[in-house]
């Protein structure tokens, strides 16, 4: 079942619909526009993700230069609309789109919840709630498909998913030994987001057959700010990083000049690793996208 937010009766009565398993539209009580498929729009980056995934072109999105830059994958089309930021989307301009449902994260309901004026609201709750950060984005993908009638493409995708992990263990077996750090470095070059736990990162490197160097705590979302002397805990290990743009520019140039940077164990022995940003909170799709970029460019390890 999808987890939606408490709140008003009303707000509870959306959350219903969106949990039953029953075609779209009749899910939520809009009369079938004749053979169109619905007007929706996502104001999650992660609702974003399924919508494209599940071949779903959503009418408008919030923060689109935001998802072109952390999720990228699969990409949106430029006709898509731009509802701005995703805690103050353009009621206007959707008031304007009349679209049939707006899909959300559950964590926006309660401050959205003034926006089911416009239509009803289909709150996704990406809190694992025990679950692996995988298998849980398998079941958002099955959710929201069977909400939106894309049963068959959800299905595929979760094929798609598990040979690719599939495909990249192979390729990754016997490569390294090495545990990995695997974060993204904030531009003041003192702190590192380290990923771990059960969380989308930590989960795909325990399928992928690979050992996290962070065992430490995280947050529910499996990721944990630190301090870069962290990266010294296990001297034998390798640092995996994303590339940010300009953030990680900033970070790489301040570490340059932070002598406890250059005294790590992996930075002394270069074993230093930087990928395209992959979404951390992101779905099937970002895992694909994880798998696929460790096996291409995780190196030939002693």
């Amino acid at each position: 079942m999808v987890t939606l937010s408490p709140g008003r009766a009303a707000v509870r009565r959306d959350m219903l619909r969106a949990a039953l398993a029953l075609p779209f539209m009749a899910v939520m009580g809009i009369p079938a526009r004749a053979a169109s498929p619905p007007r929706l729009v996502a104001l999650d980056l992660l609702a974003t993700e399924l919508l494209v995934s599940l071949g779903v072109n959503p009418v408008a999105v919030a923060n689109v230069a935001l998802y072109r830059r952390l999720v990228a994958k699969p990409a949106l089309a430029d006709e898509v609309m731009d509802l701005g930021p995703l805690l103050e989307p353009n009621a206007e301009l959707l008031q304007a789109i009349r679209p049939d449902a707006i899909v959300m994260a559950a964590w926006q309901a309660g401050p959205l919840r003034r926006l089911r004026e416009i239509a009803p609201l289909v709150p996704l709750d990406a809190a694992s709630a025990g679950k692996s950060g995988v298998a849980q984005a398998i079941g958002l993908l099955v959710q929201l498909a069977e909400l939106i009638g894309r049963k068959e493409a959800a299905q595929a995708l979760a094929s798609q998913l598990e040979a690719t992990f599939a495909e990249a263990r192979t390729a990754l077996a016997g490569r390294t030994r090495r545990s990995l750090y695997v974060g993204r470095f904030a531009q003041d070059g003192r702190t590192v987001a380290l990923f771990g736990g059960t969380g989308l990162i930590g989960d795909s490197l325990f399928r992928l057959g690979l050992v996290n160097a962070w065992g430490g705590r995280v947050n529910g979302s499996g990721v944990i700010s630190v301090g870069i002397d962290q990266l010294a805990g296990d001297p034998e290990a390798r640092i995996v990083h994303f590339d940010r743009g300009e953030e990680t520019s900033n970070a790489l140039a301040r570490l340059a000049d932070n002598p406890l940077w250059r005294g790590l164990p992996a930075v002394k022995a270069d074993r230093l690793t930087m990928m395209p940003v992959i979404y951390p909170n992101g779905g099937v799709a970002s895992a694909m996208r994880f798998a696929r970029q460790l096996a291409e460019s995780l190196p030939h390890d002693a």
